[in-house]
């Protein structure tokens, strides 16, 4: 089944908590052979309806339905090369666990909320928000007497990268126009195949838009000279 025909199966059931059934469910028996559009098509509307859902009877188990759907979106969305369309997800699923008291019982779920949100900051290269959000996760597990190890190990991946990268990358000139960039090169490449040495196309034309901000960006092929981009 395919997910134009699944997706017109939950728009014809009754109520939203069918409709998260049926989405939630089918997404979780073809998980690993769905690819990032088709796991946008489906979340895309998941996050919608668990966010009504939420409304109506907020409650910790319909938020995190919800914060789930917000995060999975956001992931997908930057597999996808749309990250720009991931930040207002993230954000949002920020908020909403600033609004959450801390208490014990909330304490193993935000920790685990925030560590999703750091990695999928950390995927989309903003890193200073990734590490924030891991610090925070990493607050949380400590409360919640949770193995910190994945956290340390994000927290240090940050500070020591496995590759160099232009430090550009976190001032705010950049970061403040870094959606729009992404934006106009989705566009500009959405239809171009993915072969070898597409990253070098890539990194060229998003050196070029970034140069009509007055922004001068070092690709990581530049600077790591000795690596080997595929």
């Amino acid at each position: 089944m395919d997910t134009t025909k699944i997706l017109k199966q939950a728009e014809d059931l009754r109520n939203d908590e069918e409709k998260l059934m049926l989405l939630a469910g089918f997404l979780g028996e073809h998980m690993d052979s769905l690819e990032p559009k088709d796991f946008v098509q489906l979340l895309t509307p998941l996050v919608d309806i668990t966010e009504r859902i939420y409304e109506q009877n907020p409650v910790m188990d319909t938020l995190s339905d919800y914060m789930i759907a917000l995060t999975k979106l956001a992931e997908n969305y930057i597999k996808e090369e749309q990250g720009c369309l991931a930040i207002p997800l993230l954000v949002k699923a920020e908020e909403l666990l600033r609004e959450q008291p801390d208490t014990d019982e909330n304490a193993q779920w935000k920790y685990r909320s925030y560590f999703a949100i750091g990695e999928c900051y950390n995927m989309n290269q903003r890193r200073i928000k990734a590490k924030e959000a891991y610090q925070q996760a990493l607050l949380y597990a400590a409360a919640a007497g949770e193995d910190t190890g994945d956290c340390d190990y994000c927290l240090q991946r940050l500070d020591h990268p496995m590759l160099e990268y232009d430090p550009i990358e976190d001032s705010e000139a950049y970061l403040a126009v870094i959606d729009e960039v992404e934006r106009r090169l989705y566009e500009e490449m959405k239809d171009e195949p993915r072969h070898m040495g597409f990253c070098y196309h890539y990194w060229s034309a998003k050196a070029a838009i970034l140069a009509e901000y007055g922004i001068e960006w070092r690709s990581p092929g530049m600077m790591n000279p000795r690596v080997h981009f595929d």
